[in-house]
């Protein structure tokens, strides 16, 4: 049940937001072995006269951050992750460096659809 916010100093265009829900998704899916259906990706655009690096502007970027289940994932399969997506990013931004976060939230402090994800998995388990 991953969340995934990915924010971008780019033009905001449907096309960009369809490719990079696309890569942000299958990476997640294959890189950190996370459900395709249950994965969420949000996309936000700032302009290139809000995004500055070291006091300069404008500074071409993008932050993305992963909020994932803690201790279901490695922290090879996290470095993967990191490196996999920046690559991405990358390509598709036109070379713009940015940060990537995996976020590990302890299975009692989130859900989704009002089940937390330790309810979640104690049911599957049950089932």
């Amino acid at each position: 049940m991953p969340f995934v916010s990915a924010t971008l100093c780019a033009e905001p265009s449907a096309e960009l937001t369809a490719r990079v829900v696309a890569v942000l998704t299958d990476l997640t899916a294959d890189v950190l072995g996370k459900e395709r259906a249950r994965t969420t990706v949000v996309v936000h655009y700032v302009p290139d006269t809000r995004w500055a690096r070291g006091g300069t502007f404008p500074a071409r970027g993008f932050y993305v951050e992963a909020k994932i289940t803690s201790k279901t994932n490695s922290r090879d399969d996290k470095a993967s992750y990191v490196r996999e997506v920046n690559g991405a990013l990358q390509a598709l931004l036109g070379g713009a460096s940015g940060y990537v976060a995996v976020d590990e939230i302890a299975p009692d402090s989130w859900g989704h659809a009002g089940e937390t994800q330790e309810v979640r998995y104690a049911g599957s388990v049950l089932a």
